[in-house]
């Protein structure tokens, strides 16, 4: 399957896709939390991409905070043609069409060669429109600025 094919799935769909597993988390919550297994990590059979959550005590929640760094992580580290984002631009991170966006911005990005103002002009935005962009989520900022280091570009600074 390819990123997209991934990120357009229903949770419960993505979910089939992927190992569970569920621990005991350290850290702060309390004795319930210490107690039981209430962390959940999930991985990305076929690719062996992984996202993990624990700060709450519920199960539940924890497997839906998950998923959607799974998401995320998905958009990070799957490759696809750079095209043009046909959706909206100014996305909020809570958006669930938000993993695909940054799919779209990355795979931009790489065809640009992690150069910020070709990618924003193939994208049909300013650089600082781009920049912006990415300031919403420090994971995908962090992201960014890894990979423009190991290219030998200059960081992204806010």
């Amino acid at each position: 399957m390819t990123r997209n094919d991934y990120l357009k799935l229903s949770d419960e769909e993505l979910i089939k896709h992927c190992t569970i597993d569920f621990f005991k988390a350290t850290g702060p919550g309390g004795q319930k939390k210490n107690k039981t297994e209430s962390a959940v990590r999930l991985t990305l059979k076929e690719d062996s991409i992984t996202a993990s959550a624990s700060e709450e005590r519920q199960q539940s929640v924890n497997r839906i905070r998950a998923l959607k760094r799974l998401k995320l992580q998905i958009a990070l580290e799957m490759r696809e043609p750079a095209e043009k984002w046909t959706g909206q631009l100014n996305m909020n991170p809570k958006n669930s069409d938000y993993p695909l966006f940054v799919g779209c911005l990355i795979d931009n990005l790489v065809d640009q060669s992690w150069q910020i103002s070709s990618a924003a002009a193939n994208l049909g935005l300013s650089t600082g429109q781009l920049i912006k962009i990415l300031g919403k989520s420090d994971t995908l900022w962090q992201f960014i600025n890894r990979e423009k280091q190991k290219a030998g570009h200059k960081v992204l600074k806010k």
